[in-house]
C-alpha cells in the first residue's frame, strides 16, 4: 500500500507502506532480487508504519533520553561521530542543511544541530 503522508526525497512519490518489519524485510527481498537495489527497513515516526530506504543514505538512530529539538521531541541519537556525519552529509546534499555533530552531553552518543551558535533544548538534569 502507498502512503498517504510519507513521500520519498528522491522521487517525491509515496512510499511503499509495510505493517510490520518482517514484511518489510520481504519487500526488501523483493527489491534485491527483482532490481538488484538494496534496500533496509526502517520504522517510520511520522506515520508509525515501516518503509524501505537505499542502504547508502541509512543511518541508525535512536531517541536521546535527554535532549530535545527546537520542536520539543526528542533529538536522534547517532551511535558515533561518523555515523551523525553521514546523516548530516546526506541532509545536506538532499535538503541543503547546514548541520554540525556534536557529542550528547549525557553520553547518549553522538547529535546533529543547526548552525554554529545554536545550544539544543534539553529536559535532563542540570
Amino acid at each position: 500500500m502507498k502512503s498517504e503522508t510519507c513521500v520519498g526525497k528522491a522521487t517525491g512519490k509515496p512510499l511503499t507502506e509495510y505493517d510490520s518489519e518482517a514484511d518489510a524485510e520481504e519487500g526488501a527481498t523483493h527489491a534485491q532480487q527483482r532490481f538488484g537495489r538494496r534496500l533496509i527497513p526502517y520504522a517510520c515516526d511520522t506515520c508509525n508504519m515501516w518503509h524501505l530506504a537505499p542502504a547508502n543514505r541509512q543511518t541508525p538512530t535512536t531517541k536521546c533520553g535527554y535532549c530535545t529539538g527546537a520542536d520539543g521531541r526528542p533529538k536522534d541519537t547517532y551511535r558515533n561521530e561518523s555515523e551523525a556525519r553521514r546523516r548530516a552529509d546526506i541532509l545536506r546534499r538532499e535538503q541543503g542543511a547546514d548541520l554540525r555533530v556534536y557529542t550528547c552531553e549525557y553520553g547518549s552518543g553522538w547529535h546533529l544541530t543547526r548552525g554554529q551558535a545554536q545550544r539544543p533544548r534539553r529536559k535532563g538534569p542540570k
